[in-house]
Protein backbone atom coordinates (compact mmCIF):
# COMPACT_ATOMS: atom_id res chain seq x y z
CA UNK A 1 0.00 0.00 0.00
CA UNK A 2 1.46 3.64 -1.00
CA UNK A 3 2.15 5.86 2.30
CA UNK A 4 4.70 7.25 4.06
CA UNK A 5 5.13 8.27 7.81
CA UNK A 6 4.59 11.38 8.74
CA UNK A 7 7.38 13.18 10.52
CA UNK A 8 4.92 14.59 12.39
CA UNK A 9 1.34 13.12 13.65
CA UNK A 10 -1.54 15.69 12.43
CA UNK A 11 -5.21 15.50 13.02
CA UNK A 12 -7.58 13.47 11.47
CA UNK A 13 -11.24 11.72 12.38
CA UNK A 14 -12.94 8.68 11.34
CA UNK A 15 -16.31 7.32 11.58
CA UNK A 16 -17.27 3.70 10.87
CA UNK A 17 -20.23 1.10 11.63
CA UNK A 18 -20.94 -1.79 13.59
CA UNK A 19 -21.74 -4.70 11.92
CA UNK A 20 -23.42 -8.03 12.47
CA UNK A 21 -22.49 -11.37 11.16
CA UNK A 22 -25.10 -13.16 8.97
CA UNK A 23 -22.43 -16.06 8.50
CA UNK A 24 -20.64 -16.34 11.71
CA UNK A 25 -16.96 -16.40 12.85
CA UNK A 26 -16.14 -17.77 15.69
CA UNK A 27 -12.32 -19.13 16.58
CA UNK A 28 -8.66 -18.29 15.96
CA UNK A 29 -6.74 -20.24 13.25
CA UNK A 30 -4.30 -22.94 15.34
CA UNK A 31 -0.67 -22.08 14.86
CA UNK A 32 -1.16 -18.30 14.19
CA UNK A 33 0.91 -15.85 15.98
CA UNK A 34 -1.53 -14.10 18.73
CA UNK A 35 -0.80 -10.55 16.70
CA UNK A 36 -2.06 -11.44 13.68
CA UNK A 37 -5.42 -12.57 15.15
CA UNK A 38 -6.21 -14.96 11.95
CA UNK A 39 -9.72 -16.19 11.85
CA UNK A 40 -10.59 -19.94 11.53
CA UNK A 41 -13.31 -19.43 9.12
CA UNK A 42 -14.55 -16.64 6.74
CA UNK A 43 -17.45 -14.65 7.79
CA UNK A 44 -20.17 -12.09 6.29
CA UNK A 45 -21.56 -9.48 7.89
CA UNK A 46 -24.36 -6.54 7.15
CA UNK A 47 -23.13 -3.03 8.27
CA UNK A 48 -25.41 -0.80 10.41
CA UNK A 49 -26.42 2.46 10.28
CA UNK A 50 -27.24 4.27 12.90
CA UNK A 51 -24.27 2.10 15.32
CA UNK A 52 -21.42 3.54 14.92
CA UNK A 53 -17.97 4.88 16.55
CA UNK A 54 -16.09 7.92 15.77
CA UNK A 55 -12.54 8.25 16.46
CA UNK A 56 -10.53 11.35 16.41
CA UNK A 57 -6.74 11.25 16.64
CA UNK A 58 -3.91 14.13 16.88
CA UNK A 59 -0.72 15.17 19.00
CA UNK A 60 -0.95 14.83 22.68
CA UNK A 61 -0.97 17.91 24.54
CA UNK A 62 1.79 16.17 26.53
CA UNK A 63 4.57 13.75 25.39
CA UNK A 64 2.30 11.16 26.49
CA UNK A 65 -0.19 8.78 25.02
CA UNK A 66 -4.27 9.73 26.25
CA UNK A 67 -7.27 7.75 25.13
CA UNK A 68 -10.48 9.46 26.21
CA UNK A 69 -14.01 7.38 25.69
CA UNK A 70 -17.02 8.88 25.47
CA UNK A 71 -15.56 11.69 27.14
CA UNK A 72 -13.44 10.11 29.83
CA UNK A 73 -10.19 8.98 30.45
CA UNK A 74 -9.20 5.27 30.15
CA UNK A 75 -6.51 3.55 31.10
CA UNK A 76 -5.70 -0.86 31.85
CA UNK A 77 -6.33 -2.89 29.42
CA UNK A 78 -8.57 -1.01 27.11
CA UNK A 79 -6.23 2.39 25.95
CA UNK A 80 -3.20 -0.52 26.47
CA UNK A 81 -4.85 -2.30 23.63
CA UNK A 82 -5.77 0.61 21.36
CA UNK A 83 -2.21 1.81 21.87
CA UNK A 84 -0.78 -1.33 20.66
CA UNK A 85 -2.61 -1.03 17.60
CA UNK A 86 -1.70 1.98 16.87
CA UNK A 87 1.51 0.70 17.09
CA UNK A 88 0.71 -1.70 14.41
CA UNK A 89 -0.15 1.11 11.93
CA UNK A 90 3.09 2.75 13.16
CA UNK A 91 5.61 -0.78 12.08
CA UNK A 92 3.36 -1.34 8.73
CA UNK A 93 4.35 1.84 7.58
CA UNK A 94 7.96 1.51 8.41
CA UNK A 95 8.13 2.81 11.77
CA UNK A 96 10.23 -0.49 13.08
CA UNK A 97 12.90 1.07 15.31
CA UNK A 98 11.74 4.61 15.22
CA UNK A 99 9.71 6.17 17.77
CA UNK A 100 5.74 6.52 17.32
CA UNK A 101 4.63 10.21 18.21
CA UNK A 102 2.77 10.64 21.43
CA UNK A 103 -1.24 10.84 20.63
CA UNK A 104 -4.58 12.05 22.05
CA UNK A 105 -7.22 9.51 21.17
CA UNK A 106 -10.98 10.71 21.38
CA UNK A 107 -13.45 8.20 20.97
CA UNK A 108 -17.22 7.57 21.43
CA UNK A 109 -18.92 4.48 20.99
CA UNK A 110 -22.93 4.55 19.45
CA UNK A 111 -23.22 1.36 20.52
CA UNK A 112 -23.60 -0.57 23.69
CA UNK A 113 -20.31 -1.69 24.41
CA UNK A 114 -19.00 -5.31 25.61
CA UNK A 115 -22.41 -6.64 25.06
CA UNK A 116 -22.43 -8.68 22.20
CA UNK A 117 -23.15 -5.99 19.83
CA UNK A 118 -19.44 -5.51 17.73
CA UNK A 119 -18.80 -2.22 20.09
CA UNK A 120 -15.31 -3.60 19.21
CA UNK A 121 -15.54 -3.84 15.15
CA UNK A 122 -16.89 -0.28 14.45
CA UNK A 123 -14.39 0.84 17.46
CA UNK A 124 -11.25 -0.63 15.73
CA UNK A 125 -12.05 -0.03 11.89
CA UNK A 126 -12.29 3.87 12.69
CA UNK A 127 -8.85 3.20 15.30
CA UNK A 128 -7.61 1.97 12.05
CA UNK A 129 -8.50 4.81 9.77
CA UNK A 130 -8.00 7.89 12.14
CA UNK A 131 -4.05 6.12 12.94
CA UNK A 132 -3.52 6.04 9.36
CA UNK A 133 -4.63 9.17 8.44
CA UNK A 134 -3.16 10.94 11.73
CA UNK A 135 0.47 9.29 11.19
CA UNK A 136 0.75 8.29 7.76
CA UNK A 137 -0.08 10.18 3.75
CA UNK A 138 -1.58 6.50 2.99
CA UNK A 139 -5.32 7.94 2.87
CA UNK A 140 -4.54 11.00 1.23
CA UNK A 141 -6.64 11.46 -2.59
CA UNK A 142 -9.93 12.04 -3.64
CA UNK A 143 -10.82 8.31 -3.11
CA UNK A 144 -9.84 7.14 0.52
CA UNK A 145 -12.74 4.36 -0.20
CA UNK A 146 -10.59 2.49 -2.62
CA UNK A 147 -7.32 2.45 -0.64
CA UNK A 148 -9.28 0.23 2.58
CA UNK A 149 -9.01 -3.10 0.91
CA UNK A 150 -5.22 -3.53 2.60
CA UNK A 151 -6.09 -1.87 5.74
CA UNK A 152 -8.53 -4.35 6.57
CA UNK A 153 -5.89 -7.22 7.15
CA UNK A 154 -4.45 -4.17 9.93
CA UNK A 155 -8.05 -3.53 10.80
CA UNK A 156 -8.28 -7.46 11.38
CA UNK A 157 -5.29 -7.47 14.09
CA UNK A 158 -7.25 -5.41 16.56
CA UNK A 159 -10.40 -6.84 16.50
CA UNK A 160 -11.14 -9.87 14.05
CA UNK A 161 -14.98 -8.24 13.06
CA UNK A 162 -13.66 -4.98 12.64
CA UNK A 163 -12.15 -5.77 8.93
CA UNK A 164 -15.79 -5.90 7.85
CA UNK A 165 -16.32 -2.36 9.13
CA UNK A 166 -14.52 -0.24 6.66
CA UNK A 167 -17.58 -1.02 4.16
CA UNK A 168 -21.43 -0.47 4.11
CA UNK A 169 -23.64 -2.95 2.65
CA UNK A 170 -22.99 -6.44 3.13
CA UNK A 171 -19.40 -7.56 3.17
CA UNK A 172 -17.02 -10.88 3.52
CA UNK A 173 -13.98 -11.57 4.83
CA UNK A 174 -12.11 -14.58 3.98
CA UNK A 175 -9.95 -16.77 6.28
CA UNK A 176 -7.27 -16.55 3.51
CA UNK A 177 -4.37 -19.46 4.31
CA UNK A 178 -1.06 -17.35 4.55
CA UNK A 179 0.55 -17.88 7.64
CA UNK A 180 1.33 -13.94 7.81
CA UNK A 181 -2.57 -13.25 7.19
CA UNK A 182 -2.20 -10.78 3.92
CA UNK A 183 -5.01 -12.58 2.19
CA UNK A 184 -7.32 -12.63 4.94
CA UNK A 185 -8.99 -9.52 4.81
CA UNK A 186 -12.86 -8.15 4.09
CA UNK A 187 -14.05 -7.27 0.47
CA UNK A 188 -17.54 -5.38 0.05
CA UNK A 189 -20.05 -8.06 -1.54
CA UNK A 190 -23.20 -5.47 -2.24
CA UNK A 191 -23.98 -1.76 -1.21
CA UNK A 192 -26.44 -0.60 1.08
CA UNK A 193 -29.56 -0.27 -1.31
CA UNK A 194 -28.24 -3.09 -2.86
CA UNK A 195 -32.23 -4.52 -0.65
CA UNK A 196 -34.38 -3.03 1.34
CA UNK A 197 -33.91 -5.38 4.92
CA UNK A 198 -33.86 -4.54 8.08
CA UNK A 199 -32.00 -5.84 11.40
CA UNK A 200 -34.10 -5.80 14.70
CA UNK A 201 -31.76 -5.27 17.53
CA UNK A 202 -33.60 -7.17 20.31
CA UNK A 203 -32.21 -6.11 23.65
CA UNK A 204 -32.63 -8.97 26.41
CA UNK A 205 -30.05 -7.91 29.14
CA UNK A 206 -28.19 -4.81 30.24
CA UNK A 207 -24.52 -4.48 30.99
CA UNK A 208 -20.86 -6.64 30.06
CA UNK A 209 -21.03 -10.16 29.10
CA UNK A 210 -19.81 -12.56 31.08
CA UNK A 211 -17.05 -14.05 29.16
CA UNK A 212 -15.15 -11.94 26.48
CA UNK A 213 -15.34 -13.67 22.67
CA UNK A 214 -11.30 -14.27 22.87
CA UNK A 215 -11.56 -16.61 26.08
CA UNK A 216 -14.32 -17.98 24.95
CA UNK A 217 -12.97 -19.27 21.11
CA UNK A 218 -9.86 -20.64 22.42
CA UNK A 219 -12.23 -22.73 25.29
CA UNK A 220 -14.37 -23.76 22.12
CA UNK A 221 -11.37 -25.01 19.66
CA UNK A 222 -9.91 -26.53 22.58
CA UNK A 223 -12.40 -28.66 24.51
CA UNK A 224 -15.58 -29.00 22.18
CA UNK A 225 -16.33 -32.00 19.81
CA UNK A 226 -17.83 -29.52 17.46
CA UNK A 227 -15.93 -27.25 17.00
CA UNK A 228 -13.91 -29.27 14.17
CA UNK A 229 -17.21 -29.64 12.36
CA UNK A 230 -18.21 -26.10 12.63
CA UNK A 231 -14.88 -24.95 10.99
CA UNK A 232 -15.16 -27.43 8.20
CA UNK A 233 -18.78 -26.64 7.45
CA UNK A 234 -17.84 -22.81 6.80
CA UNK A 235 -17.16 -22.03 3.82
CA UNK A 236 -20.66 -23.87 1.99
CA UNK A 237 -21.84 -21.58 4.53
CA UNK A 238 -20.51 -18.38 3.12
CA UNK A 239 -21.24 -18.87 -0.41
CA UNK A 240 -24.72 -19.89 -0.17
CA UNK A 241 -25.68 -16.99 2.14
CA UNK A 242 -23.58 -14.59 -1.28
CA UNK A 243 -25.35 -16.40 -3.69
CA UNK A 244 -28.36 -15.92 -1.44
CA UNK A 245 -27.93 -12.16 -1.03
CA UNK A 246 -27.24 -12.16 -4.80
CA UNK A 247 -30.52 -12.64 -5.75
CA UNK A 248 -32.31 -11.34 -3.02
CA UNK A 249 -33.80 -14.61 -1.55
CA UNK A 250 -34.51 -13.89 2.28
CA UNK A 251 -35.81 -17.43 2.38
CA UNK A 252 -33.00 -18.86 1.31
CA UNK A 253 -30.34 -16.60 3.26
CA UNK A 254 -32.81 -16.63 6.67
CA UNK A 255 -31.87 -20.90 6.66
CA UNK A 256 -27.91 -20.28 6.01
CA UNK A 257 -28.13 -17.24 8.91
CA UNK A 258 -30.27 -19.34 11.38
CA UNK A 259 -28.12 -22.33 10.87
CA UNK A 260 -24.98 -20.66 11.28
CA UNK A 261 -25.89 -18.93 14.50
CA UNK A 262 -27.47 -22.04 16.18
CA UNK A 263 -24.00 -24.06 15.07
CA UNK A 264 -21.84 -21.83 16.58
CA UNK A 265 -23.88 -21.46 20.07
CA UNK A 266 -24.26 -25.44 20.05
CA UNK A 267 -20.40 -25.75 19.77
CA UNK A 268 -20.22 -23.04 23.01
CA UNK A 269 -22.35 -25.05 24.45
CA UNK A 270 -20.25 -28.16 23.82
CA UNK A 271 -17.40 -26.45 25.08
CA UNK A 272 -15.86 -27.41 28.68
CA UNK A 273 -17.28 -26.00 30.76
CA UNK A 274 -20.37 -25.01 28.70
CA UNK A 275 -20.58 -21.26 27.06
CA UNK A 276 -23.98 -20.06 27.84
CA UNK A 277 -24.45 -16.37 26.48
CA UNK A 278 -28.57 -16.47 26.15
CA UNK A 279 -31.00 -15.94 29.13
CA UNK A 280 -34.57 -17.12 29.04
CA UNK A 281 -35.44 -14.40 27.15
CA UNK A 282 -33.36 -14.84 24.41
CA UNK A 283 -34.78 -18.00 24.18
CA UNK A 284 -38.79 -17.13 24.39
CA UNK A 285 -37.77 -14.47 21.58
CA UNK A 286 -36.48 -17.15 19.12
CA UNK A 287 -39.74 -19.00 19.60
CA UNK A 288 -41.98 -15.80 19.51
CA UNK A 289 -40.14 -15.15 15.71
CA UNK A 290 -40.84 -18.70 14.68
CA UNK A 291 -44.29 -18.39 16.02
CA UNK A 292 -44.80 -14.98 13.90
CA UNK A 293 -43.02 -16.64 10.68
CA UNK A 294 -45.19 -19.35 10.55
CA UNK A 295 -48.15 -16.90 10.60
CA UNK A 296 -46.58 -14.68 7.67
CA UNK A 297 -44.31 -12.40 9.20
CA UNK A 298 -41.00 -13.56 7.56
CA UNK A 299 -37.81 -12.91 9.75
CA UNK A 300 -34.87 -14.66 10.82
CA UNK A 301 -32.60 -14.89 13.99
CA UNK A 302 -29.25 -14.46 15.02
CA UNK A 303 -27.28 -13.70 17.70
CA UNK A 304 -23.71 -13.08 18.82
CA UNK A 305 -21.95 -13.73 21.83
CA UNK A 306 -24.44 -11.82 23.93
CA UNK A 307 -27.81 -12.25 25.00
CA UNK A 308 -29.30 -10.12 22.36
CA UNK A 309 -31.35 -11.48 19.81
CA UNK A 310 -31.15 -9.72 15.83
CA UNK A 311 -33.62 -11.00 13.42
CA UNK A 312 -33.23 -10.18 9.41
CA UNK A 313 -36.81 -9.43 7.80
CA UNK A 314 -37.96 -6.94 5.04
CA UNK A 315 -38.33 -3.48 5.78
CA UNK A 316 -41.89 -3.49 4.95
CA UNK A 317 -42.85 -5.86 8.03
CA UNK A 318 -40.05 -4.56 10.34
CA UNK A 319 -42.81 -2.53 12.29
CA UNK A 320 -45.41 -5.40 12.77
CA UNK A 321 -42.40 -7.51 13.22
CA UNK A 322 -40.73 -5.28 16.12
CA UNK A 323 -44.59 -4.71 17.91
CA UNK A 324 -45.03 -8.42 18.23
CA UNK A 325 -41.48 -9.38 19.64
CA UNK A 326 -42.03 -6.47 21.92
CA UNK A 327 -44.76 -8.10 23.96
CA UNK A 328 -42.48 -10.87 25.12
CA UNK A 329 -41.97 -10.80 28.74
CA UNK A 330 -38.18 -9.86 29.73
CA UNK A 331 -37.56 -7.44 26.26
CA UNK A 332 -36.03 -4.66 27.15
CA UNK A 333 -36.26 -3.05 23.97
CA UNK A 334 -35.86 -3.27 20.21
CA UNK A 335 -34.00 -1.03 17.48
CA UNK A 336 -34.54 -1.09 14.21
CA UNK A 337 -31.59 -0.65 11.62
CA UNK A 338 -31.09 -0.70 8.35
CA UNK A 339 -27.88 -1.24 6.14
CA UNK A 340 -24.99 1.12 7.25
CA UNK A 341 -22.90 3.13 4.89
CA UNK A 342 -18.87 2.55 4.12
CA UNK A 343 -16.66 4.10 6.86
CA UNK A 344 -15.26 7.77 6.46
CA UNK A 345 -12.15 9.22 7.24
CA UNK A 346 -10.98 13.35 6.88
CA UNK A 347 -7.68 14.82 7.85
CA UNK A 348 -8.63 17.81 10.40
CA UNK A 349 -7.54 21.63 9.89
Amino acid sequence: MVGELRQHARSARAVAHANIALVKYWGKRPGAGEDLNLPAVGSLSMTLDQLRSETEIGPADADEDRFELDGELVTGAVAARSFRHLDRIWRHFGGEGATRPALRVLSRNFVPTAAGLASSASGFAALTLAGTAALTTALDGASPRDRFAPLSALARRGSGSAARSLWGGFVRLDRGERDDGSDCRARPLFARDHWDLELLVVHTARGKKSIGSTEGMTRSRETSPYYAAWVRESKADLDAAEQALGRRDLTALGATVEHSCFKMHACMLATRPPILYWNGTTLEVIRALWDARADGLEGYATSDAGPHVKVLCRSEIAAALSERLARVTGVLGIDRVGPGPDAHVEVLP
